[in-house]
């Protein structure tokens, strides 16, 4: 498990990619339950959220969906169970702070928080370029690329878990 901590702490820092995690189905499913956990705490303190059990299946569902999708694209079907690790446990690792983060935006809003709203932002922006590392290693792409994939990625997974909810 320490192994895997220090895998995805080297993909969020840019270092590693998900080349480097095993092989491991059984580690996905895990990563992808403490992400879920995680990202329901964050969801269900973000003001304006609606129904975050839906919200987080709903995106978990895209978010393994976009991936396959595009590793199909390519014919790179084999990178799925890492690539998905990847995407997974460090959006659970982004995810931590801003399950934090969400307890004074809930109580104070945006404007009563606005350390923690920059903070939420500046999360967002990491995590965006983490999500662009890791499409460039997934995929072999420019990180540029990967960072505009990443960008759409963001933007559709928004629209779907909207739509859900809605």
């Amino acid at each position: 498990m320490a192994s895997l901590l220090q895998t995805l702490l080297g993909i969020c820092a840019l270092r590693e990619g998900p080349q480097d995690l095993p092989y491991a189905p059984q580690q996905l499913i895990g990563v992808i339950a403490g992400n879920a956990v995680v990202t329901y705490v964050a969801a269900t303190n973000l003001p304006g959220t609606g129904p975050a059990g839906l919200q987080v299946a709903v995106a978990t569902a895209f978010a393994l969906a976009f991936l396959y999708g595009l590793l199909t694209l390519r014919s790179l079907q084999a990178r799925f169970v890492q690539s998905a690790t990847a995407l997974f446990g460090t959006d659970m690792i982004i995810n931590l702070p801003l399950a934090a983060l969400s307890f004074p935006l809930a109580t104070h809003g945006a404007e009563g928080a606005p350390g923690a709203a920059t903070a939420v932002l500046l999360l967002w922006l990491w995590q965006l370029a983490i999500l662009g590392h890791i499409f460039r290693h997934t995929l072999e792409m420019r990180w540029a690329l990967g960072v505009l994939l990443a960008l759409a990625y963001s933007f559709l997974s928004v629209q779907a878990v909207q739509l859900a909810a809605g």
